[in-house]
């Protein structure tokens, strides 16, 4: 596996076979998101953790903007 996709987000998968140890990133609007995991199971859930996390932070920033 050499990408992880999640909500139309794609994301890199790399492992270090010296650490037994998953890393990847993913760019979001010029910014590099990195996430990390000891199975490939971790990796994921931390990738889906950050771009949910960046969905949400952009849904409350569009209701800041409206009520302005």
């Amino acid at each position: 596996m050499d990408k992880l996709e999640y909500e139309g987000y794609i994301g890199t998968v790399n492992y270090d076979e010296k650490c037994d140890y998953y890393t990847g990133e993913v760019k979001i609007d010029d910014r590099i998101y990195t996430y990390e995991g000891d199975t490939l199971e971790e990796l994921q859930e931390d990738f889906e953790d950050i771009i949910d996390s960046i969905i949400a932070f952009d849904e409350m920033d569009d209701i800041d903007e409206e009520e302005e």
